[in-house]
């Protein structure tokens, strides 16, 4: 389960800019920060439903299969077929094996609700339309009492939009008006100074907890 050389995923940053989203994998203490809200949870009194989303080379997913335990679920889905082939090696033979998807999240159709959503997806880097329909395939798939965990980097997304200019201005304005609606499912969130470049997690409950819609 070793990870791989950080310069496997460097390579992929510059051929895939728009899908990954940083040029270095997670730290540890990121990986652990985003896993954190998984395992502290009242679902964890019985069998985990757990779905990774952009797991690059798998710095988050060697955090969560540690800690699965027999009867969890893990499905991780992963664009990238580098990255894929990387994750299907890497976590072969764990005693809790990740289901490891090549697909996007918008296609992915797995027949079942998760308690725990975490992500990796680089969503500054997308048009604001999908990263709305993204939101949306991401709570449809979240069960009604479940969290939804994502990190961004910080002030990453002020900085585009304060140097950026026309289009891609416009892009990131509307990207930080959706996540500036969702503030209110907003129920932790964390800095953690010691990544590349700093990272802040974000733990959201689903839109409907409280009757919300």
């Amino acid at each position: 389960m070793a990870p791989p050389h950080p310069l496997r995923f460097l390579s992929q940053s510059f051929k895939q800019a728009s899908t990954v989203g940083a040029v270095w994998p997670s730290s540890r203490g990121l990986s652990r920060a985003m896993v954190q809200p998984v395992f502290s949870s009242p679902h964890r009194g019985g069998p985990l439903r757990v779905l990774e989303i952009g797991a690059g080379v798998g710095p988050v997913t060697e955090e969560l299969v540690s800690r699965m335990l027999p009867g969890d679920h893990l499905d991780v889905v992963e664009l990238n077929p580098e990255f894929c082939m990387v994750l299907r090696d890497r976590f072969a033979g764990v005693p809790v094996p990740p289901n490891i998807h090549q697909v996007s999240i918008l296609d992915f159709k797995p027949g079942i609700r998760y308690h725990h959503i975490v992500s990796g997806l680089p969503l500054a880097n997308f048009p604001a339309d999908m990263v709305e329909k993204i939101y949306a395939s991401i709570f449809e798939l979240l069960e009604p009492d479940g969290t939804f965990v994502m990190f961004e980097h910080v002030l990453g997304r002020e900085l585009l939009n304060t140097f950026t200019t026309g289009e891609s201005k416009q892009r990131i304005g509307r990207i930080l008006e959706i996540e500036q609606s969702m503030e209110p499912l907003v129920v932790d969130r964390r800095t953690v100074p010691l990544n590349m470049p700093p990272a802040r997690v974000l733990v959201r409950r689903h839109p409907g907890a409280n009757g919300e819609s």
